[in-house]
């Protein structure tokens, strides 16, 4: 239950760029550095991989920046939530690949929780408004 609440508030209020431009709504903050964690939490990758992997799962809802991804994914090796190794890409190319280190996985449990109790209050007051 909870994994289908998410999904239907990811695909409704977190996106950063809606399908053909319709219109915009920014991330939370946070939410990039969260997201980004999950995803390399299930498969360390370099940059380009990781933005087509989020816009992928996203079903093309996010798209993100190089100007935010990078910044983003340099603030969290300073924080010291992900670690790097050099790696080729598809194309037989040295990469940069970006790992969530142990700090990385805590600090994801904790912004997880506090995102599930954000959507559970929001959910209860979109449900109850109206009585």
């Amino acid at each position: 239950m909870k994994s289908l609440i998410l999904t239907y508030l990811f695909k409704t209020t977190i996106v950063a760029h809606m399908k053909k431009k319709a219109q915009y709504r920014g991330l939370f903050p946070g939410a990039l550095e969260m997201m980004i964690l999950k995803t390399l939490s299930w498969k360390p990758m370099h940059g380009y991989a990781l933005a087509q992997r989020l816009k992928d799962i996203s079903e093309d809802y996010l798209q993100i920046e190089e100007g935010s991804l990078y910044p983003a994914l340099q603030r969290m090796l300073k924080t010291g939530w992900l670690e790097t190794e050099m790696g080729l890409s598809a194309r037989n190319r040295p990469v940069r690949v970006f790992k969530v280190t142990e700090a990385g996985k805590k600090h994801l449990e904790q912004e997880l929780a506090s995102v599930e109790k954000m959507f559970a209050g929001i959910t209860r007051v979109l449900t109850l408004a109206e009585q």
